[in-house]
C-alpha cells in the first residue's frame, strides 16, 4: 500500500485556498464548487452515503451530499470530495465506512483506509481549518466548542487540527 503524501496534500490544499481567493474563515467551498461548475443534489436518507462527486463524461460534475448528516460533516464530506478532484484521485477504492468512523485523520480507523481516502481526509482538514488561520486564532484554540464552531467543523475534527497545531507551530 503506497503511504499518504502529506505534504503534498496540505500543500494543494493551501494552494486551493489561495487560487480561490479564500482568505477567511469559514472556508467557502460553495466558491471553489460553483468554480468548478458542480451541481448539487442533497439526499435527505440516513443509510444513504455521506456525500460523493458523480463524473459526467470524465469530468466532476455533480456533488452528492446527504443533508441528513450534520452541518461540520456536510462540509467535511465537501472538502473530503473536493481532495479527490483536486488530487486527481481517479478510480478510487471504496471501502466499507465503520459506523461511527472519524472524519479525521490519525484516528485508530485511519489504518484501515486506503490511502486516497487519507489524503482525501487530510486535504479536507487543511482547506477547512487552514494552519494560517488557526494561527491567527490562536488565543481561542483552549476554546474547543467556539473555534470549531467559528471555523464550522466538528470538535473531533478541531481537536487533531489544535493537537497538530501545538506539535508544528514554532
Amino acid at each position: 500500500m503506497i503511504k499518504p503524501n502529506y505534504k503534498f496534500v496540505k500543500d494543494m490544499a493551501r494552494k486551493v485556498l489561495k487560487d480561490h481567493k479564500i482568505t477567511s474563515i469559514p472556508t467557502d467551498l460553495k466558491k471553489i464548487f460553483d468554480k468548478l461548475g458542480l451541481q448539487f443534489i442533497e439526499l435527505d436518507n440516513p443509510s444513504d452515503i455521506d456525500g460523493a462527486i458523480i463524473e459526467i463524461d470524465g469530468k466532476p460534475r455533480i456533488a452528492v451530499l446527504n443533508k441528513a448528516k450534520s452541518i461540520s460533516r456536510q462540509r467535511f464530506t465537501l472538502a473530503h470530495e473536493l481532495g479527490h478532484i483536486f488530487l486527481s484521485h481517479n478510480k478510487r477504492d471504496f471501502y466499507e465506512v465503520v459506523e461511527n468512523e472519524s472524519e479525521v485523520p490519525d484516528s485508530p480507523s485511519e489504518k484501515a483506509k486506503p490511502s486516497k481516502e487519507i489524503e482525501a481526509d487530510v486535504f479536507a482538514s487543511e482547506l477547512l481549518i487552514p494552519y494560517q488561520q488557526l494561527k491567527k486564532h490562536h488565543d481561542r484554540v483552549n476554546d474547543l466548542e467556539n473555534i470549531s464552531r467559528l471555523f464550522q467543523v466538528s470538535k473531533d475534527t478541531m481537536s487533531i487540527a489544535i493537537a497538530n497545531y501545538w506539535r508544528y507551530a514554532k
